[in-house]
Parts: C-alpha cells; sequence; structure tokens
C-alpha cells in the first residue's frame, strides 16, 4: 500500500467498476435478444413507434442497445418536488438521502407491541400527522392500505386522507388501471389547478414491474399515464431471489437491470427527461423457511449493487430499508433497520422507504417510526460530514488549553457543541442509570408511546375548509367513476372524519 496517497472514491461499493459495466452490458444482451413483455396496447405503440421490436401477438417486445442508451442520456439526474402549499420542498437526487413510512401495509401492530390486527383509516391518520411532525420523515406514503377501503378505489382513499394530515410530499401509487387519472382529479382538487399538478409535483407514483420480466397491464398504463399527467415515477423492481429472480444475487440483480431500463426506454421515449427514479424492493426466497425476508443481509447487498448500477446511469435511486422482518419492536428489529438503513446511505440511494415497516412491511407500527425517526436522525448526522475548517480543527484551541487541561470550560465549547452533537431525541437513552431509573426504568417503546399519543390529540396541519370541500367532491367524483355509489362515497367520507 501506498503511503500519503488516498483513493477518492464512493464510501461503501459491493461491485467494481468493470462488474458495473459487464452487468450492463449483459443487461444490452437480454433486452435485445429476449426482451420483456409489456401487456398494454399503447405503450407495445409507443415502444413501436421509437423503435423496438415488437411482436403483437406475445406483447414481448426487444430494446435495441443504442434506444436503450439514448434513454439513459435522457433520464434526469434531479428534479423538484413541491409539497401541498406549493412551495418547493426539496431537489430530489441532490445527494441526500431522505426517508419515508413503509408501504401498503394490510396490518397494523398496535402500541401494546402484541397485537397485530387488520389496518384502519384511523390508523392512516394517525401515522400520517406522525410523520408530518417528525422532521427526520421527509415524504409521506401510503403506508397501511385501510380495511374500509373498497377494492374499486385503489389507493385514492389513501391520498384523500394523507393530503389533509400533512404539508409533506406524498410517495403513492396504485392497484388499478384508472389510479393515475382519478388520483390526478384529487391532487387537482389540494392543488388549484391542473397546471399546479403539472408545473408543481406533489407526489411520486410507485410503479412496479412484475418480476420476472413483464409489465402488467396496470404497470404500464401508470406509467402511460404519469407521463401523460407530468407526475414523477419511482420504478420498482420487487423480485424474490430464488422464486421470481434468480436465486443468485448476481442474476438478482441483471434481472433487476433488465426490467427498470425496459421501463425507462417507455418512459423517456414518451418524454425525454421525464422525472424517474430507479427504485427496488429486493427480497429473497428463504429457502429453509419458504419465508421471504426484505431484510435479509442479502437483499441489502441487491441494494447496493443495483444502487450503483443506477449512479451509473445517472438516476435518483430508491429502496426499502430502515425496516425489519421482526415481528416485534426487539432486537432483530433493531439490527436489521440499523444495517440496512446505514447500508442505503452509505450507497447513496436518495429515497429510503420503510421506516416502522416490520414482517416484510406487512405490519406498520407507528411507535417503530418514531424509534425509527431518532435513528435516521443519526444517519442525517452522518451525512452531514465532519466540519472542517480552523474553528474545527482547534490546533490554536490545544494550544492554549495544553496539557492535562480543560475543554469544558472554554468559550469554544458552549459556541460549538450544538453544532457538532445531535442532541435532538425523542426514544433514545443517552442519560445516566441513577437518572432514568428515577424517571421509571422507561424503554424507547414507552417513549414512542408517549409521543404517539401526544401527537393524537393535536390537530396537524390540517387541510383548510374551502380545498377539504373540493376534495370531497372530486373524491365523490373517483368513486362514482370506481363504480361505487354517490352513497358509498359520503360513508367512506364519514368513517374518515369520524376516525
Amino acid at each position: 500500500m501506498g503511503k500519503f496517497v488516498y483513493d477518492n472514491s464512493q464510501q461503501f461499493k459491493i461491485l467494481t467498476e468493470e462488474q458495473v459495466k459487464t452487468m450492463h452490458e449483459k443487461a444490452l444482451y437480454v433486452l435485445e435478444n429476449l426482451g420483456i413483455i409489456v401487456a398494454y396496447d399503447e405503450a407495445l405503440d409507443i415502444l413501436e413507434k421509437a423503435g423496438c421490436q415488437v411482436d403483437r401477438e406475445t406483447m414481448k417486445v426487444k430494446y435495441p442497445r443504442e434506444i436503450v442508451e439514448k434513454c439513459i442520456e435522457s433520464a434526469p439526474a434531479t428534479f423538484d418536488l413541491y409539497d401541498r402549499e406549493g412551495n418547493f420542498y426539496c431537489t430530489f437526487g441532490d445527494g441526500k438521502t431522505r426517508f419515508n413510512p413503509g408501504s401498503s401495509a394490510g396490518n397494523i401492530l398496535e402500541s401494546d407491541g402484541e397485537t397485530v390486527r387488520l389496518s384502519t383509516v384511523k390508523d392512516l391518520k394517525l401515522l400520517t400527522k406522525v410523520a408530518q411532525s417528525l422532521p427526520e420523515i421527509d415524504f409521506v406514503s401510503s403506508s397501511i392500505v385501510c380495511e374500509e377501503a373498497p377494492g374499486e378505489l385503489g389507493s385514492q382513499y389513501l391520498y384523500f386522507t394523507e393530503m389533509q394530515h400533512s404539508t409533506k410530499p406524498i410517495i403513492g401509487g396504485s392497484t388499478d388501471l384508472e389510479g393515475v387519472p382519478r388520483t390526478f382529479k384529487l391532487l387537482k382538487a389540494v392543488l388549484g389547478s391542473e397546471e399546479n399538478v403539472r408545473k408543481k409535483p406533489y407526489t411520486i407514483f410507485d410503479i412496479c414491474v412484475t418480476s420476472p420480466l413483464k409489465w402488467s397491464a396496470i404497470g404500464a398504463r401508470n406509467i402511460v399515464d404519469c407521463v401523460k399527467m407530468d407526475i414523477p415515477i419511482e420504478m420498482i423492481s420487487a423480485q424474490i431471489a430464488g422464486a421470481t429472480g434468480p436465486i443468485t444475487l448476481a442474476g438478482c440483480v441483471l434481472n433487476h437491470t433488465v426490467e427498470l431500463l425496459s421501463g425507462l426506454v417507455l418512459i423517456q421515449s414518451m418524454k425525454p427527461g421525464h422525472p424517474t427514479v430507479y427504485g427496488g424492493a429486493p427480497c429473497i426466497m428463504n429457502m429453509k423457511t419458504m419465508y421471504t425476508p426484505m431484510e435479509a443481509m442479502e437483499c441489502s447487498m441487491v441494494t447496493a449493487a443495483y444502487a450503483q448500477m443506477g449512479k451509473f446511469y445517472g438516476m435518483p435511486v430508491h429502496t426499502y430499508a430502515a425496516m425489519s422482518d421482526s415481528k416485534y419492536i426487539d432486537y432483530q428489529a433493531g439490527s436489521e433497520t440499523a444495517r440496512s438503513g446505514l447500508i442505503a446511505e452509505l450507497v447513496n440511494v436518495d429515497n429510503v422507504s420503510g421506516a416502522g415497516g416490520l414482517n416484510v412491511i406487512a405490519e406498520m407500527s407507528i411507535e417503530k417510526m418514531v424509534i425509527d425517526a431518532d435513528y435516521i436522525g443519526t444517519l442525517k448526522h452522518l451525512e452531514k460530514g465532519i466540519r472542517f475548517d480552523d474553528e474545527s480543527i482547534g490546533a490554536d484551541l490545544l494550544l492554549k488549553v495544553g496539557s492535562a487541561g480543560n475543554f469544558l470550560n472554554q468559550k469554544h465549547t458552549m459556541k460549538n457543541f450544538k453544532k457538532e452533537q445531535n442532541l435532538k431525541n425523542v426514544t433514545f437513552n443517552y442519560g445516566e442509570r441513577a437518572n432514568w431509573n428515577k424517571e421509571g426504568n422507561w424503554s424507547v417503546s414507552d417513549k414512542a408511546r408517549e409521543y404517539v399519543s401526544r401527537i393524537a390529540e393535536q390537530d396537524i396541519c390540517p387541510l383548510d375548509e374551502e380545498r377539504t370541500k373540493a376534495l370531497e367532491e372530486a373524491f365523490v367524483e373517483v368513486c362514482l367513476d370506481a363504480g361505487l355509489t354517490k352513497e358509498k362515497a359520503e360513508e367512506l367520507i364519514q368513517i374518515y372524519k369520524e376516525a
């Protein structure tokens, strides 16, 4: 090893530069020679016009190398997001790692940490309020499905609820063919105009490919509609290694690359420069238990590898991390949340979904989300790095204090300690045992429950009366469009109000 030499590289790499290039070449080979099924006629029309080889009978599309690379070139590295009030919120892809709760959980773990039941709109209201209150949680998301929501509505009941209790941008999505235009109506009601929806994006739409190697009619239609309506897209490959993807991790990364590049071609062929996120939710099929964990170490390894691919393509990257496959808020939950969250940050993932998630994200715990926010705060502190200037280095300070001196009584300490230390904390214990005993021997879960109880009593950033009325009218229209009656729509609104 050379002396006085420093290689200015990424903090963590699981693939070498040559391996990344090889993966890219292999992906192009598969796209050209096998292709992928795209089960939506309008998408096939777009791809054929772009120069892809389309077999209408099988719905199989093959992608020439030059078209794929042209679409990679046009995909933007960053795009701006806005909040519910139309204010600039952040530049997505600016190098900062941001976090949002897990998504689409059918169950909720109650505050006792043991009882699991179906999730309700009351849970979503509370979870959204808590997420809004935590500065470490950057976005809200369609984190639980709500058992009251009719299947015909897709995720529109979730948007209806979330927009009334948070100003933060929404990571959402749809499970139905008409999901995007229906969601657009709700966004328009809250943002005030179609122009605002298009020019000031307030949501990112998750769209999943069906592994292996198929864009379903719903996925492809959602892509086409999002591009038409100027809604940013977060493509997600949720393959299961050994089941819907290869058992080898390198094979999973190749499959992931092929699936997302095929979606990218559809997006960028429609509108070069459309905001697109390179995302994923890797799982494995545990061959011992037949369980499909999302937070096994292998999942983090796949995330690290596909994140390198996304950065190689100059795109913002997403993953599921900072959550756990545990059924309790226990050591497994803490270790998996910490390990996956740290790896996601070290490989520069731009958006991490998962805070509060348990059991392959089938369950959400609002209390765990509060605890996770404390941990995420430490990651954000790490992301800032070490302040490096004459004052922080303090060479003259060392000369002043000297050997066996004391820094506690120095003005330098009082001036700088808030800049250097992450002191914001809701649940973690950084105090002395004696004081902790006097305070009642509380646990992190105790503190999280206290916090959630306080937020539950507060009215967090409610939507004003005028926009609430517009949103309710739009929601009734969406319900009618979905085949529900006006009475059912009004019943759902009343259930929400009473929750």
